[in-house]
């Protein structure tokens, strides 16, 4: 009895730590191997959304971040991002960890990454939120959910606001809007 309560008292701790130390060398490696594919995307299109900004006008952009406009190059730059880094748990179209039932607990008892399409609730959280949660990590209870790893190392500020960026474009006009009013409305309230 003695041995049975020590492996499972001792022998959990150690498999979550191996779990944990696992996922931090695999993102640690998929940084390094992409830095500099990402460095050159991004130094490559970063000239010619600079370009694209000063052609269009200032009603051609929907998508915008805390004020910001987002034009068809960085959504392009989003996309790609969203493809390498979250569309393994997110799902390639938004659709989630567990599209079929994106709100049910698995077998472990826990919910799945959130769909970001206009099925999710991602547009019910403002700018600064999306951005605080791209960049920290989740911040929920992880005995019921998977949590959602920080990105804040791995991915610039930019490439962030990029990833957002493309996430609002699978959202329709109608929840673009309330949540740029949202983000207008918290803006407003915490500036006085």
């Amino acid at each position: 009895m003695d041995d049975k309560w020590r492996i499972s008292c001792c022998g959990l701790p150690l498999i979550f730590t191996m779990c944990v130390c696992s996922t931090l060398i695999l993102i640690v490696a998929a940084r390094s191997t992409s830095d500099r594919q990402q460095t050159q995307v991004v130094g490559e299109y970063s000239n010619q959304a600079q370009l694209a900004q000063g052609q269009h006008s200032s009603g051609d952009a929907q998508i915008q971040i805390l004020g910001r406009r987002f034009y068809e190059i960085e959504l392009t730059q989003g996309r790609a991002i969203y493809t390498q880094y979250c569309a393994a748990c997110h799902g390639i179209d938004g659709q989630g960890q567990f599209p079929a039932s994106p709100l049910e607990p698995d077998v472990t008892g826990r919910i799945g990454a959130p769909p970001h399409n206009e099925t999710g609730h991602s547009w019910h959280h403002s700018d600064v939120l999306l951005i605080r949660y791209v960049t920290e990590g989740g911040f929920s209870d992880p005995a019921r959910f998977y949590i959602m790893p920080p990105f804040g190392d791995i991915l610039t500020d930019e490439q962030i606001l990029f990833v957002i960026a493309y996430i609002k474009t699978m959202w329709t006009d109608e929840q673009r809007a309330s949540q740029q009013q949202l983000t207008e409305d918290e803006q407003s309230m915490f500036s006085d």
